[in-house]
């Protein structure tokens, strides 16, 4: 919603000063329009230089300025007022940046016609910081601001940043290639808001690289960032080749993520299990809220680069009480000092049973929590790269 400090008032000229507003004496509103601009405390903004332009101007990527395509440019007095003797276009914004504080809002031509005055309120700026999505063969894209000069252009992987922004509830262009979206972003005071554009955002997410032991599940635009855990049913589980055994619950799993080795460059989760029959031991990542999980029924499938031997299980898990809790779990063996890339679909996962949990693909993918890798009985193995194929990065953001 638009946190409008909008306050509608009849200004009485006799409480006008007969000083100038903006090169024109106040004494003279008899057929004008009066702007009060005011900071938090209610006191005037004096001397801020406040610039009015259509609110469907944009300013052009082929130019390295701004140009001098604005409406109007004001002065306010030392009353904080500033004079309109008329309102060429129906709509216009009006934009004040002045140490550290801002207002952005739009001016309606209907509304000063029947009100006649406003005022408007001073706010700390704060900023947008997001990713564009790029299609193939596209390098970067420019975001602009409807109703400002405010332009910026992503980085290769489509990233940007835009600060200094007052708050308000922002109109965006975003020029993509020969695409042009439209978008919108909110902007709270002193905050930093994300902001994506996901019209060619990717059906895949990798969602686990093991190429930090600090964060192994990361999305970047969506401030997605976490570390899994290691859980066992005995303390058969090797972290290294020595005997070296983990405790029914381990937080820290930094001795698991190894050098993937065998000709694979980068980090891999590796451990090995000497759990007796029936036993397991099980490494598991929050990748959704538990007041809202995600719901990943749209995936394709489930790939993953491994090697070793021995029996293993993925699964994703509904924790919490928003939703009815359980699993859902596929296996997969492994028998190969080589790494492989391996295909799990939603096809292989168990049916529902009821046992241990079980309650089905249909059920579980629907509000998934977390994902769990575990392996049973006698089993050493390397994993690394985990992807989910038929969802998207967006599919992960809290509802």
């Amino acid at each position: 919603m638009k946190k409008l400090l909008l306050l509608f008032a009849v200004l009485a000229l006799c409480a006008c000063s007969d000083k100038d507003v903006a090169a024109i004496s106040t004494v003279e509103t008899q057929n004008a329009y009066l702007i009060q601009v005011v900071h938090e405390d209610s006191l005037p903004a004096v001397n801020v230089v406040a610039r009015m332009r259509s609110a469907s101007f944009v300013r052009s990527v082929e130019e390295d300025s701004a140009g001098a395509d604005y409406y109007e440019e004001f002065v306010t007095d030392s009353l904080g007022y500033i004079r309109i003797d008329s309102l060429a276009v129906d709509t216009a914004t009006i934009e004040i940046l002045e140490r550290g504080e801002g207002l952005f809002r739009k001016i309606f031509a209907e509304d000063l016609r029947e009100f006649g005055d406003l005022r408007f309120v001073m706010e700390k700026v704060g900023g947008l910081r997001g990713r564009v999505y790029l299609p193939e063969g596209v390098d970067y894209a420019w975001v602009q601001v409807y109703g400002s000069d405010r332009l910026v252009k992503t980085d290769v992987d489509g990233f940007y940043e835009m600060d200094s922004l007052p708050p308000y509830e922002y109109d965006l262009r975003v020029i993509v290639g020969d695409s042009v979206i439209n978008e919108y972003a909110e902007v709270m005071p002193g905050k930093e808001t994300s902001a994506n554009v996901l019209a060619f955002e990717p059906d895949s997410i990798k969602v686990l690289d093991f190429e930090s032991a600090d964060a192994q599940f990361v999305i970047e635009e969506l401030d997605i960032s976490k570390a899994g855990y290691m859980s066992a049913t005995d303390s058969g589980v090797k972290v290294t080749p020595e005997v070296k055994t983990v405790p029914e619950t381990r937080e820290d799993i930094a001795e698991f993520i190894v050098e993937a080795g065998a000709g694979r460059e980068g980090n891999a989760i590796h451990w090995q299990s000497s759990a007796k029959r029936g036993n397991w031991s099980f490494y598991g990542i929050w990748v959704c809220e538990e007041k809202s999980p995600c719901d990943l029924s749209a995936t394709d499938s489930i790939v993953f680069y491994a090697r070793g031997n021995g029996v293993i299980s993925f699964a994703f898990e509904t924790l919490g009480d928003s939703h009815e809790q359980g699993k859902t779990l596929a296996y997969d063996t492994l028998d190969t000092d080589k790494w492989e890339r391996r295909v799990i679909k939603p096809a292989n996962f168990k049916p529902r049973d009821d046992m241990y949990g079980n309650l089905g693909w249909d059920v579980i993918s629907k509000a998934v929590t977390t994902i769990s890798i575990a392996a049973y009985d006698d089993t050493e193995f390397w994993i690394d790269d985990v992807s989910l194929y038929g969802v998207k990065p967006s599919d992960f953001a809290t509802k």
